[in-house]
């Protein structure tokens, strides 16, 4: 079973259209999931308010807001990661708790370096992207490491993105 631990903001919506789910990067996700069969597990920082307060899930925000639009679009969750101190621990945890290997990391800020070559790293202006169906594929079937050798993380994120993309570019033609 191949995973995609998805975050929300900044991935399937964008900074134009920053509130619950833009289409556009919402229906590329549908893409990668018809491709791979992958599972979505929510990573975040939205699920917090659900995980936290004992409320109605489907009268939340987070529902709302999120989950009743992308299954309107047949995208379906699997599953919440736990709430820790940061996200990197969280995915860490469900890692080890289900013995998962193939997964890969869609967020736009970056996790800890130990899990930086399972993700594809995205730009919160634009969020997901055409051009990053193929990295998460690739990630998704075992060839890791979407970052080049030499990457400065201390660039901004727009920088950053766009060095990204330009090397996994460049290198899979």
């Amino acid at each position: 079973m191949k995973y995609i631990f998805l975050d929300f903001d900044g991935v399937i919506n964008n900074w134009y259209h920053f509130d619950g789910v833009a289409l556009e990067n919402a229906l590329i996700l549908k893409m990668i999931l018809e491709y791979t069969q992958a599972k979505i597990i929510v990573t975040a920082s939205s699920k917090y308010s659900l995980q936290r307060d004992n409320c109605n899930y489907y009268k939340s925000d987070f529902y709302n807001t999120y989950i009743k639009k992308l299954n309107k679009l047949g995208i379906f969750i699997f599953d919440l990661t736990p709430m820790k101190d940061n996200r990197s621990l969280e995915i860490k945890e469900y890692l080890i708790k289900y013995n998962i290997k193939d997964y890969v990391i869609l967020d736009d800020e970056l996790v800890t370096k130990d899990l930086q070559e399972h993700q594809v790293f995205l730009d919160l202006y634009r969020g997901l992207q055409i051009e990053h169906i193929k990295p998460v594929i690739e990630i998704l079937n075992g060839n890791l490491g979407f970052y080049p050798p030499n990457c400065n993380k201390e660039e901004t994120s727009s920088e950053l993105c766009l060095r990204i993309n330009k090397y996994y570019n460049e290198k899979k033609k």
